[in-house]
């Protein structure tokens, strides 16, 4: 009995271990935004931070996807394109225009490789991007129309811009949980790192829900 009380407590004790050592300030940071990025009752809100021209959000991209799918119906998980250079203007641009032609999740993974695709063409310009919403087999005056003249696209970058900076993010890929917590890549290590902090402020967001 007493031998497997403590193979039960040695068991345990990783656990808790783990979960002690994500800690405010380090790990994650506690922030109070103004975005109200409203989830469904139930379910907690995870806003990823990303851009197409960032290589770390390329890289995690696989992972953090197959993450978002265990979560299930657990959490409501939404994003926002970034700006840190001129040409990524472009890659949020795409990304919402994608989303208004409701492409988004068919073009994620071809909008990630077309940008960071060390030998292909240039992807920061109008023309090019249209040239790719095209090729995919979107009516050309339809993409032209989107990506060009769109007033929604165009407010949604904006809000983007406003976010992120309300949200102090000065790098990607970055996560807001619940509209509370904060974490990074740069925080976390690793990506394996940032999934288990995720989990940690997942479940603390449920507890105060």
């Amino acid at each position: 009995m007493l031998r497997r009380l403590v193979s039960i407590i040695l068991l345990v004790l990783p656990l808790i271990a783990t979960a002690e050592d994500f800690v405010a300030g380090k790990d994650y940071e506690l922030i109070s935004s103004s975005s109200a990025t409203t989830a469904e009752k139930g379910k907690v809100s995870v806003l990823e931070f990303f851009s197409y021209g960032c290589p770390w959000c390329y890289k995690i991209e696989p992972t953090l996807m197959d993450w978002v799918k265990k979560q299930g119906d657990n959490i409501q998980f939404s994003r926002v394109p970034v700006v840190f250079h001129k040409d990524w203007v472009y890659y949020a641009k795409a990304y919402y225009t994608a989303k208004l032609l409701n492409l988004d999740s068919k073009f994620n993974p071809l909008l990630f490789k077309a940008v960071q695709a060390k030998n292909g063409p240039t992807m920061s310009s109008n023309e090019a991007m249209i040239n790719f919403f095209v090729a995919q087999g979107v009516d050309p005056a339809t993409a032209k129309s989107a990506f060009e003249n769109s007033t929604t696209v165009d407010m949604q970058v904006t809000q983007g811009l406003a976010l992120m900076s309300q949200d102090h993010i000065n790098g990607v890929p970055a996560l807001v949980v619940n509209n509370q917590y904060k974490t990074d890549l740069q925080m976390a290590k690793d990506i394996n790192r940032l999934l288990q902090i995720l989990d940690f402020l997942v479940a603390k967001a449920k507890e105060k829900n």
